[in-house]
């Protein structure tokens, strides 16, 4: 692995509702470094989640840009697009969105195939796995699992591809404080070791503490 960095200049992004334009973001400037371990915080409206969207190349930007590294994501091609984000981005939601007719190897294991890989990365997801504390745990599907372990396995997903940037978006929400604590501590631990470039949001303060950097947010503008 090995972090990216993502710069914005002047990134907005804007929709039309109703007749009218509603800014969710304004002019962002930011700078994450390689390797870097950034908490991002703001109330709900904020802009949090769109940012990461635009960051994740799942939405485009009304003006400015983004670059990783010193170059902007391939925009020419939905199929090129699809490509950069598969090998180069990682993804982790409030929500883990495992198949539960999958065991958990085999959730971790879904990106892989959807990009057409070998079998030979089943090692890697078992590694991951063990990783998060689910070794004895392979053969079990999501329903077998709690909150937390659910959680770790979305971890193990989006780690599979060996991203270089890891966006998570309130991957603690939905998990009481001492598993969300776990599983906050955890992708710290994991981005550190893989070296991989990390924008986290949340809206718990406390965890923000624990950051190398805390952004704050509000009403689409980083204070």
């Amino acid at each position: 692995m090995g972090g990216l960095a993502v710069t914005t200049r002047n990134l907005s992004r804007s929709y039309v509702r109703g007749g009218r334009t509603i800014e969710v973001l304004r002019e962002i400037n930011l700078r994450l470094e390689p390797a870097s371990f950034t908490v991002l915080t703001g109330p709900s409206g904020a802009g949090k989640s769109t940012l990461l969207h635009l960051l994740g190349t799942l939405d485009r930007p009304t003006a400015g840009e983004i670059l990783y590294d010193t170059l902007p994501a391939p925009d020419k091609k939905d199929r090129e697009l699809a490509a950069f984000r598969r090998e180069k981005i990682g993804f982790i939601f409030q929500f883990h969105h495992l198949l539960p007719e999958f065991s958990a190897l085999e959730n971790v294991l879904m990106p892989t195939w959807i990009a057409g890989k070998d079998r030979e990365d089943k090692e890697w997801a078992r590694t991951l796995l063990e990783e998060v504390g689910l070794g004895e745990r392979l053969d079990h599907k999501p329903s077998e699992l709690s909150g937390g372990e659910q959680q770790r396995v979305a971890v193990a997903r989006a780690l599979v591809m060996k991203p270089a940037l890891l966006l998570a978006d309130e991957p603690t929400g939905n998990l009481d404080s001492h598993t969300g604590l776990e599983v906050f501590t955890l992708l710290q631990t994991l981005s550190g070791r893989f070296q991989m470039t990390c924008l986290v949001t949340t809206h718990n303060d406390a965890l923000a503490k624990k950051a190398d950097r805390h952004i704050a947010m509000d009403d689409g503008q980083i204070r």
